[in-house]
């Protein structure tokens, strides 16, 4: 029994670290692609400010994602960021 639970164990470490690179890659081309969009349409190919701001968007996104993914599989939580994970804000309710 204990051999399946470890080889299960490695199979979700796998997942983790798949979904891990993926959430990040996704997330920065969302980012960028968006910019870019954005910035050939107002700035009409003279611009690069908008796929700056929104690849710097598409990182934060990433990191957090992979912070709430990482906080839920641990069990730290639900992954909403208050530390508590009872959900509602940090409110005692």
């Amino acid at each position: 029994m204990d051999k399946k639970k470890a080889s299960s164990s490695a199979w979700r470490a796998l997942g983790l670290v798949t979904n891990i690179g993926i959430t990040l890659a996704a997330s920065v081309l969302i980012g960028y692609y968006m910019g870019y969009y954005l910035d050939r349409l107002i700035f009409h190919k003279t611009g690069y400010w908008l796929t700056l701001v929104f690849s710097l968007f598409g990182i934060a996104a990433g990191f957090r994602g992979v912070f709430r993914m990482i906080n839920r599989t641990l069990g730290n939580g639900n992954g909403n960021g208050n530390g508590n994970g009872n959900g509602n804000g940090g409110n005692k309710e």
